[in-house]
């Protein structure tokens, strides 16, 4: 990595900071300016615009998602160890990004302001439930669960026990551990695992 790449990794590092702390909306160049020290011309000679700003920043998180998410995941686990260990680290994700989350936050954010950033919001999330999709497909072929689990629904039902998750740490009502997003998990798993693999 070159010394200019490096410097804008680093930049971008402090502008995902920031969005995730306050939000992507309120990232300008500007407040990006007084975070790092920097010129707004040196910025500018980054990213034009906020919405380029922005859009870099998504792809930055999308980097470190992956890099935090998905490439740590043991592959010698099998298919259902698989999927734990991506909650876990999906939940790790979570917490070190403020204890929040630059995809949702910024979903209801954009939700209503057609454009670039909601554009790759929404297909930053799509890939991601994709992926998610993915995985539990392998736990039913590899007879880890019920030959008809919707593995859609499974998807659906995993997303939105995370949410709550997040909801509910905002409110004190979920601990520090993710207790309430364990238990429920474990039990989402239980609904479907297959009766041979139990």
């Amino acid at each position: 990595m070159s010394k200019g790449q490096e410097t804008k990794q680093q930049i971008l590092a402090t502008a995902l900071k920031i969005a995730t702390q306050s939000s992507l909306d309120n990232l300008t160049i500007g407040s990006l300016a007084v975070a790092t020290g920097m010129s707004k011309s040196g910025l500018f000679s980054h990213f034009k615009s906020k919405e380029t700003l922005q859009l870099n920043v998504l792809t930055f998180a999308n980097e470190l998602f992956q890099s935090t998410v998905i490439q740590p995941i043991n592959r010698e686990l099998d298919p259902l160890g698989q999927l734990l260990s991506l909650c876990e680290n999906w939940l790790d994700w979570y917490e070190n990004q403020a204890k929040t989350c630059i995809f949702i936050s910024a979903a209801v954010e954009f939700d209503d302001q057609p454009g670039a950033i909601h554009d790759q919001v929404k297909q930053d999330l799509a890939n991601w439930l994709g992926y998610l999709t993915h995985k539990v497909t392998q736990v039913i072929s590899a007879g880890q669960f019920k030959q008809d689990v919707s593995a859609e629904q499974f998807v659906f039902e995993l997303y939105a026990l995370y949410l709550g998750s997040q909801s509910m740490s905002w409110l004190g009502v979920e601990d520090a551990e993710h207790s309430r997003f364990k238990t429920a998990l474990n039990q989402l798993i239980e609904r479907h695992r297959a009766e041979e693999s139990v």
